[in-house]
């Protein structure tokens, strides 16, 4: 991906022949719509428990190490995006992604203040964007954060809120028809976070087409956990713990996992069940 410029998204817009619009929003706002618990200024993981929160940064840290992805902790976290939001808004549409690439790495590996006009003015120069002079010379002399661009901005925030998103990443498909829970048909549908971006690519593939799903087999194995095919040597012995309360429903998908798990990596690895009150954890 660093070679070819691309991201995730990108690869998996092209596998599934996708038009990739790219809709920069703010993420404050949207918390303050949704009466978030952290708070427009503040971080999803600002409401976590210690525990959890350390939980999150090692899965966090798995991720970044499992893909290769570059990264850097950012010295001041989080900080102010309203300018460079803005300034996506200000450059041509077909322009965007060149410019949000350069703007993630500056942020995420870099850590540079994305807020800072001399930053902006670096990274549109090394973004190669189409007339970067003319947008040097517009976040210089601040022309950049017009009525124009602040309502843009404004508008596609509302609309991710409307469209049901509590945060970012959000992805909609708008061709797609489902059905909900109460059984009315529906057309346009929000996925949420990176880690659901195989269910989209399901949707793409099959078209919008809610009957279609089932023949599409096997997506996105690019952000699935890769483990080899080997089973584990006869001398070895592998234990897994699975800590369980029947009350979670995201317990009882793990629960449905443990089968294929088994068949896998074979007898050798003993699976020891360990039920506990979830209530209880909570409360300490």
């Amino acid at each position: 991906m660093e070679k070819t410029g691309q991201s995730c998204i990108q690869a998996l817009a092209y596998r599934t022949n996708a038009t990739l619009l790219w809709r920069p929003v703010l993420l404050g706002a949207i918390y303050r719509a949704t009466n978030a618990p952290q708070g427009a200024a503040g971080s999803a993981s600002d409401v976590f428990n210690p525990t959890k929160k350390a939980v999150t940064s090692r899965a966090f840290q798995r991720t970044i190490k499992r893909y290769g992805i570059p990264y850097n902790e950012p010295p001041r976290h989080p900080v102010k995006t309203t300018a460079p939001l803005r300034l996506l808004y200000f450059v041509d549409e077909s322009q965007r992604p060149k410019l949000t690439h350069a703007l993630f790495r500056a942020y995420w590996v870099e850590g540079l203040n994305v807020s800072d006009k001399a930053t902006l003015v670096d990274v549109v120069r090394r973004s190669e964007v189409s007339g970067a002079e003319e947008v040097v010379k517009a976040v210089e002399d601040g022309s950049f954060e017009g009525q124009n661009e602040r309502r843009k901005l404004e508008v596609a925030t509302d609309l991710a809120v409307q469209r049901g998103t509590p945060g970012v990443p959000a992805f909609w498909t708008p061709d797609e028809m489902w059905t909900d829970r109460r059984g009315k048909q529906r057309k346009g549908r929000l996925y949420w976070g990176q880690d659901r971006m195989q269910f989209l690519e399901a949707v793409l593939l099959a078209n919008g087409d809610e009957a279609k799903l089932s023949t599409v087999s096997k997506p996105l194995r690019s952000l699935e956990p890769r483990v080899t095919s080997r089973r584990i040597p006869q001398d070895e012995e592998v234990k897994l713990e699975f800590w369980y309360d029947f009350s979670s429903p995201w317990a009882f998908l793990g629960w449905t996992q443990l089968a294929r798990l088994q068949r896998r990596f074979g007898d050798r690895l003993q699976i020891e069940m360990k039920p506990f009150l979830l209530g209880i954890l909570f409360r300490e």
